[in-house]
């Protein structure tokens, strides 16, 4: 297990997946963590265990705690290349009254700190969509920089906006720590 200062990162149970149903057809939560609503997952039980614990897959899903053990969000990679040395990430924090008070960017500074050292990674990305602030600001506190954005590339609420892709190198996160 991971610690951070508020979170705790761990790998995935099967216990886990019914909090994931809940949250993966949850319209607030896909809103945040992908702008896709209307939802594009709405994903059963069974095609979550499938998708999440499928040995063939080069996505690697960890489980997101508190210090209370509670399960609240889950972390990860994916889009590995191996002579690149880099991945792209992505986070949910689904339980929603862990929202806004610092609990992602504990989990993701956690988990950054780990791939770069342990997995050796050069570079690691992620995106979001223009109009998540929370994430947008997270990101940059902890050193990713804005490398480009796909315009008007995601849908949400009627509306298109701009996908953000954001980057961060080994060499600037340890520079920043």
């Amino acid at each position: 297990m991971l610690e951070g200062h508020k979170t705790v990162i761990r790998p995935l149970e099967i216990e886990d997946i019914e909090a994931f149903y809940q949250w993966y057809n949850d319209q607030e939560v896909n809103l945040w963590s992908s702008g896709a609503w209307p939802l594009n997952t709405l994903l059963s039980k069974n095609e979550i265990e499938g998708r999440f614990f499928d040995p063939d897959s080069d996505e690697r899903r960890y489980a997101i705690l508190n210090l209370q053990q509670e399960l609240i969000g889950t972390i990860g990679f994916r889009e590995v290349n191996i002579p690149a040395q880099s991945a792209t990430l992505f986070i949910v924090i689904g339980d929603k009254k862990h929202w806004g008070q610092g609990f992602g960017t504990d989990a993701l500074e956690t988990f950054l700190l780990y791939i770069f050292s342990q997995w050796n990674f050069h570079r690691l990305s992620l995106d979001t969509w223009d109009g998540n602030l929370r994430a947008i600001k997270a990101y940059e506190k902890l050193g990713f920089k804005l490398e480009g954005k796909l315009r008007e590339a995601r849908f949400v609420q009627g509306q298109y906006h701009d996908a953000l892709i954001f980057g961060l190198l080994r060499p600037e996160f340890f520079k920043k720590s």
